[in-house]
């Protein structure tokens, strides 16, 4: 038995359409200070609160409602989903993953078609990265992969 761990990236085939990059630059924001807010001593409620105020300010005041939010994760998916009534605090070196997502920009929205194989390629995808700042904290979080 191991430690889970939630890794996601996303490619695009084609130019990607500007309206899905402006919604995946606000759904960063939104994970980087949901990143930025996890620290040992906070109530992960806080944290949910401080994420949903992201939301907001990016201009998706309910898309928090679409999908859970994430918690804290560890030898399952997540040991805890956080909502508002989430009596824990965060400890030190606790594994969070947190699932801001906004309609058109996450695989699990009807929007998206399904992608059934994915080959390996003989050599690694390298993902481009981006500078993200949230709540004082500097973050570098990957792009959405073009392909041609």
């Amino acid at each position: 038995m191991g430690v889970i761990v939630s890794l996601t990236r996303f490619l695009h085939f084609g130019k990607l359409p500007e309206n899905l990059r402006q919604k995946y630059l606000a759904n960063v924001y939104i994970d980087c200070t949901f990143m930025a807010a996890t620290r040992a001593g906070v109530p992960a409620r806080e944290v949910l609160t401080q994420g949903i105020e992201a939301y907001r300010a990016k201009g998706y005041p309910d898309e928090w409602k679409l999908h859970h939010q994430g918690g804290s994760i560890g030898y399952t998916g997540r040991d805890y989903r956080t909502n508002f009534q989430t009596p824990d605090v965060i400890q030190e070196n606790q594994g969070f993953t947190w699932n801001p997502s906004i309609t058109g920009r996450n695989p699990r929205t009807p929007s998206w078609p399904p992608v059934t194989d994915l080959s390996p390629s003989p050599r690694p995808v390298l993902y481009p990265s981006m500078a993200m700042e949230a709540a004082g904290t500097s973050f570098a979080r990957p792009v959405i992969l073009e392909l041609p």
